[in-house]
């Protein structure tokens, strides 16, 4: 997200708090929670240049959003080959965030800008830009909806066409808010989300908004990126292929294809 000089390894304070008393070891006690750890299948190259903020796999293709203004830009990846299929820069004024395909459209945030730009998925032409209160973070499409973060506890459920806010659930860890939901993926009706500043992702119930999984990912974390403060964990794509996903950080040189194991 923003770039507050903050050790990417220190867990978001309200998650510490949460699991202060309901953590053993690094796991969460409360038997609804599952605890995974990370499989690592494969270590993938990763363009280290990128300030991830978005990542979705849509079969064949990876979109990936990378932040900062004036360096702002979408990209379209072949996944088997690597080669850039194509790319949509912001205007400077814009810090890009997450992404999401909803339909033939990309929807891309942007952090304090209040807008989401419409992008045609086949060929990134702008198609038009919509409005949101507050700021942008995260974002996937999740049935006739799409869910957005904004740095909070509370995940905003929206008209893809309109952004209109239809709903809103507030994340917690038993009964402990969950804040800094950022990166957002959604899966078989559950939000995986990133916690900015930290190591773990947690997997939130979208009708209830509890965590019903937690995994911690510190281990990814390349050696070559300990001294970049911002270089933290961001990223998550499902991979409906093989019911696995990818996930990198910001400035990653890789990119790991992972499963979560009990």
């Amino acid at each position: 997200m923003t770039l507050r000089r903050v050790r990417s390894r220190t867990v978001a304070t309200v998650l510490l708090v949460a699991c202060a008393s309901a953590c053993s070891a690094g796991r969460v006690r409360d038997t609804a929670i599952e605890n995974w750890r990370v499989e690592v299948v494969a270590t993938l190259p990763h363009d280290p240049t990128l300030f991830t903020q978005g990542l979705e796999l849509d079969r064949a293709v990876l979109y990936e959003s990378s932040g900062l203004y004036g360096k702002s830009a979408v990209r379209a990846v072949d996944r088997a080959g690597g080669a850039v299929l194509r790319s949509f820069t912001f205007p400077d004024r814009f810090f890009a965030e997450g992404l999401t395909r909803a339909g033939d459209r990309l929807l891309v945030l942007s952090w304090q800008e209040r807008t989401a730009f419409v992008l045609d998925a086949a060929t990134f032409a702008e198609r038009g830009r919509l409005t949101y209160d507050g700021e942008g973070w995260g974002i996937c499409a999740l049935g006739d909806d799409v869910v957005t973060s904004d740095g909070s506890d509370a995940l905003t459920f929206r008209d893809p066409a309109t952004f209109t806010p239809r709903r809103t659930v507030n994340v917690r860890l038993g009964t402990t808010p969950v804040r800094d939901l950022n990166e957002l993926e959604c899966v078989h009706g559950s939000v995986y989300a990133n916690i900015w500043r930290s190591d773990r992702i947690v997997r939130v119930d979208a009708k209830t908004g509890a965590v019903s999984g937690v995994v911690d990912l510190h281990e990814l974390r390349p050696a070559s990126t300990l001294a970049d403060a911002d270089a933290v964990l961001n990223g998550i794509a499902y991979d409906a292929t093989t019911d696995r996903f990818l996930i990198t950080g910001k400035r990653w040189p890789v990119m790991y294809d992972v499963r979560f194991v009990r």
